[in-house]
């Protein structure tokens, strides 16, 4: 599945929504922020609006007008919802970052937009952002969030390599070789906690979203990280920040409230041993950084006398569409 297929399917589904209206630590934050920046009068674009509540929010802040843009068909239901409301203010469009050039020329004050996916980036959008900031922001316009940041810390709990090794130990006393390994090559989402890594947790990059250029949003990431104690790593645990607002940030971190994007675990098929003050480097590369059709996420714990690299397109399960039907014969050698 790629990100796009991802995001159209999964964003026509109501539970979605319903997920993230849920997720009060960021729908407060989104309306503390709007309500810091909007003014009486003011133009805002809220893009990839989903059930279009931060448009909601906007208008009720004082917005002149504001534009609501989602290529999901759930556009829709989003139009219905502020009509529901009272609402009248707010243009509703059903495109891409693409389409609405050709459709809307207007510029706004405040470009806000709930792009961030897992690790910011699942779910493809912060290209898309940005071509409709440059296109459509005011100068001196304000972006919401204005920045994000990327963490990292390394797992120790063990907890996370027995479960990902399960079907390794043959349960039911079945022979699962076909994906026994599999789970310990994939990033999957986890609520972690402080306890479950190391304390040495690392900031792997700030991006300005207000002045960051296409050219200069980094495919990898990475970051020096000293252990406080001897331990084994299981994994590399990845979040993010974002500057909403001042004094306004969301975080996502295993110390912060809980939110629904809760934290990515990229794990190591095999646990390996560091010590109290060893020099070592994370790496976590992007799946934009890469040339294969299939997105796929690459990262690595760098020591002194090795490197521990993984990915998770060599265990992706790639079926055979053309599998033929009916009686599948088994062969022995």
């Amino acid at each position: 599945m790629t990100n796009s297929e991802s995001y159209s399917g999964s964003y026509h589904d109501v539970e979605t929504h319903k997920k993230m209206l849920q997720d009060v630590t960021r729908t407060e934050a989104y309306e503390r922020a709007l309500r810091h920046f909007v003014k009486p009068g003011c133009s805002v674009m809220d893009f990839g609006c989903g059930t279009g509540v931060l448009s909601i929010f906007a208008s009720r802040f004082g917005a002149k007008k504001v534009y609501a843009i989602d290529r999901s068909i759930y556009i829709q239901t989003a139009f219905e919802i502020a009509r529901n409301n009272n609402i009248k203010n707010i243009d509703f469009y059903h495109c891409d970052d693409r389409e609405i050039m050709e459709d809307l020329d207007a510029t706004v004050d405040i470009l806000v937009s709930e792009w961030m996916g897992h690790f910011l980036f699942y779910e493809a959008m912060l290209t898309p952002l940005l071509h409709v900031r440059d296109k459509f922001l005011a100068k001196g316009g304000m972006m919401i969030p204005g920045a994000v940041s990327l963490y990292a810390g390394l797992v120790t709990d063990k907890c996370l390599y027995e479960d990902a090794s399960f079907l390794m130990q043959k349960p039911y006393n079945i022979n699962f070789a076909p994906i026994a390994d599999t789970p310990l090559y994939q990033p999957t989402l986890e609520v972690l906690t402080s306890e479950q890594m190391l304390d040495t947790v690392v900031n792997l990059g700030t991006i300005d979203l207000n002045t960051v250029t296409l050219e200069e949003v980094p495919k990898q990431y990475k970051a020096k990280v000293i252990p406080n104690e001897n331990a084994t790593i299981y994994g590399i645990s990845g979040w993010f920040s974002a500057d909403l607002a001042p004094n306004i940030i969301l975080g996502t971190g295993p110390d912060d409230p809980s939110t629904h994007w809760m934290q990515i675990y990229f794990p190591f098929s095999k646990p390996f041993e560091v010590k109290e003050n060893e020099e070592l480097t994370v790496t976590i590369t992007t799946p934009s950084d890469n040339f294969e059709k299939v997105a796929y996420w690459r990262w690595s714990v760098l020591q002194e006398d090795r490197i521990i690299e993984m990915n998770d397109l060599d265990h992706k399960e790639q079926l055979n569409p053309f599998f033929p039907r009916g009686l599948v014969k088994a062969t022995h050698g």
